[in-house]
């Protein structure tokens, strides 16, 4: 099924675990038709790091995890290991039936990087493509993404170093480093306006009629069943290896 609007969302903040099971809800059950495209906007609680989905992880590593005020969490995307906490990330989420989105890898990210270059541009910040899935500005990286495929359905995962990420201890896992934007334009930017000019840049760039929206009933169900059953358990984060959790077939909420 082919949806003619877009639904954005904010979810505001929340820890590695519970973003990464929303993601994984919401392609799931566009892979069955049940949702529309989706842009996600969001951010994290506490200091944490994403890795790659083919990314190694030990034992001892994710046990140094458990103990510093990092939280680690694998996400479905490939790609390196990301360190969050002073960013600002969004996902998006569409059948690749949809001819909207590119189906080669790399025009498919440079589509979904003109949103975010267009929001930085409303930003009153001159960005552009560094192929194939970063996003920079005076030559310093400031923004990746990376995707998966699945259920016939792309979900495409980027990130914006807006500041430096407040810990006591540094990560665990060798990570991507991105330039924070504070430190090139000299000064703090306002998080909820940079909210406004992402979901803006896409509405812009993509020419969708992107809807203000809120998570479905059943995404949140889902998510909390994701959530309790592959994101909070090691297995997960250590091999990638843990049980498929299938949707129910519950009904429209």
């Amino acid at each position: 099924m082919l949806f003619a609007e877009w639904r954005l969302i904010s979810t505001g903040l929340a820890d590695c675990y519970v973003n990464m099971a929303i993601d994984e809800a919401t392609l799931i059950l566009a892979g069955e038709g049940r949702v529309p495209p989706t842009v996600r906007i969001y951010q994290w609680e506490s200091p944490c790091q994403t890795i790659g989905y083919l990314h190694k992880l030990s034992s001892l590593q994710l046990s140094q995890a458990g103990q510093s005020s990092w939280k680690c969490v694998r996400r479905l995307t490939g790609g390196q290991s990301c360190v969050h906490g002073g960013d600002l990330s969004y996902s998006l989420v569409i059948s690749l039936d949809d001819t909207l989105i590119p189906f080669s890898v790399l025009e498919s990210y440079q589509r979904v990087s003109a949103g975010v270059i267009e929001g930085l541009r409303l930003l009153g910040i001159d960005a552009r493509c560094a192929p194939p899935a970063d996003i920079q500005t005076t030559g310093h990286i400031i923004a990746t993404a990376a995707q998966a495929r699945r259920q016939g359905v792309l979900l495409h995962q980027g990130t914006i170093s807006l500041a430096p990420g407040e810990t006591s201890s540094p990560p665990i896992v060798p990570y991507r480093s991105l330039t924070p934007l504070n430190d090139l334009v000299g000064g703090a930017i306002d998080i909820e306006n940079a909210v406004r000019a992402l979901g803006m840049g896409f509405r812009r760039a993509l020419g969708v009629d992107l809807s203000p929206s809120a998570l479905f009933a059943k995404e949140k169900r889902l998510a909390r069943q994701l959530l309790r059953e592959k994101y909070t358990r090691p297995e997960w984060t250590l091999s990638g290896e843990t049980r498929r959790v299938e949707s129910s077939s519950e009904s429209e909420p």
